[in-house]
């Protein structure tokens, strides 16, 4: 098929959703809009699942996610979870950790995304003769701007998840035995600052999760 074939197919179709639109809801409209990105995301990710399965264990790994990704969420993580909760940074060592562990999850897909669409973009810039082996060979490359939006839409979606689990990463420093309070079941402590600490009522089974605050005395 011509490339200038290609064109007139997708200007046609192009005109068909747009007159189609017209006679739908707002609401299904954007029902439709992201059942047709995700639908066409799902199917590029299926047909490339080799190339990417290998990008998903080389990206853990890899400096930029070591170095750069895990350090940075590891500092946002503490900064949300101090607004959040009071408790100072210095208390919520192993949270921040796990915090900016949750993090990474949603930026990496923020990320990878926009770098997919920037490299899209220099690619048609820069036209290149070189031919590609088999195995780095891209299927369905017209999908590829429809993985590219599901990627960033489900990573922007992950951070208000991922902002809950921060509070509940917390347990991590909480202790059950402490001169913050007795013991009592059901309840462990975190130290929030020098004089006050945070009396933490938890039944994840029951769905009780209740902070209160009490006075600490330094240990």
């Amino acid at each position: 098929m011509s490339i200038q074939l290609k064109g007139i197919i997708k200007a046609i179709l192009l005109i068909f959703v747009l007159w189609l639109a017209q006679f739908l809801e707002h609401e299904t409209q954007t029902i439709l809009l992201f059942t047709i990105v995700f639908s066409c995301g799902a199917i590029f990710a299926v047909c490339n699942r080799k190339k990417l399965s290998v990008f998903m264990r080389n990206w853990p790994t890899s400096l930029i996610y070591t170095a750069v990704i895990l350090y940075v969420c590891k500092i946002l993580a503490e900064k949300a979870i101090n607004a959040s909760t009071g408790i100072e940074v210095e208390n919520i060592r192993y949270a921040s950790t796990i915090g900016g562990f949750i993090y990474s999850v949603p930026f990496s897909m923020i990320l990878i995304s926009a770098w997919m669409f920037v490299r899209m973009g220099t690619t048609k810039l820069i036209a290149t003769d070189a031919e590609q082996s088999p195995q780095e060979k891209e299927h369905v490359p017209a999908l590829k701007i429809f993985f590219v939006g599901s990627l960033l839409g489900l990573g922007m979606l992950a951070l208000s998840p991922a902002d809950i689990f921060l509070r509940y990463a917390v347990l991590a420093d909480a202790t059950k035995v402490t001169t913050c309070g007795p013991v009592m079941d059901e309840v462990v402590y975190i130290r929030k600052n020098p004089d006050t600490c945070s009396r933490i009522h938890v039944n994840l089974f029951k769905g009780i999760y209740d902070f209160t605050d009490v006075p600490g005395k330094s240990g």
